[in-house]
């Protein structure tokens, strides 16, 4: 009698193991509004490399959103800071005893009390750096990632204010506003 129990209990653990690996990991996407040479896929944040080729220590960059399977791709605010959900990371802008420049690169450091760690996305969708005058942008110049499918940019501090919004405009979540 306990061998008939033990195939649907196994049943039971394989079913819920595969429905594990359908859900998303914590976190979301968070996309660029305006789609510039991605319309239809859009930029999203992006850790370089991927799986077993991932570099948590290069720098982030925007990348073809990918949708399912995108574990690479899920951040999430908690307060202040914006983490990298799957990795005890946080963003971080490159800097100097806490102050940054146009065109400076975004990493995922280990979490502290740094000051180039302090995100807020504000009402006009961008992401702004503490108390700074600068936001988390894409590059103006795009490259194929991988083949023609996927395209990267680079993700850098922009000056909040600048003309180039578009590069700037950030949304959580795949779903268009």
């Amino acid at each position: 009698m306990p061998s008939r129990l033990i195939i649907p209990a196994t049943i039971l653990l394989f079913s819920s193991l595969l429905q594990a690996q359908d859900k998303e990991p914590g976190g979301d996407f968070i996309r660029l509004v305006d789609g510039l040479d991605e319309p239809e896929e859009f930029y999203c944040f992006d850790l370089a490399g991927w799986g077993a080729h991932l570099q948590l220590d290069d720098p982030l960059q925007t990348h073809t959103c990918k949708g399912r399977g995108g574990q690479d791709q899920m951040f999430h605010f908690d307060g202040n800071r914006l983490k990298v959900s799957l990795y005890d990371r946080c963003v971080q802008v490159a800097g100097s005893s806490g102050v940054t420049l146009a065109g400076s690169a975004v990493l995922a450091r280990p979490c502290s009390d740094n000051p180039l760690q302090d995100m807020a996305l504000n009402d006009s969708g961008q992401i702004q750096v503490g108390e700074t005058d600068y936001c988390l942008g894409a590059g103006e110049d795009s490259a194929e990632a991988s083949g023609p499918s996927h395209m990267w940019r680079t993700l850098v501090t922009v000056k909040c204010d600048s003309a180039q919004a578009a590069l700037a405009t950030w949304q959580i979540g795949m779903d268009s506003d």
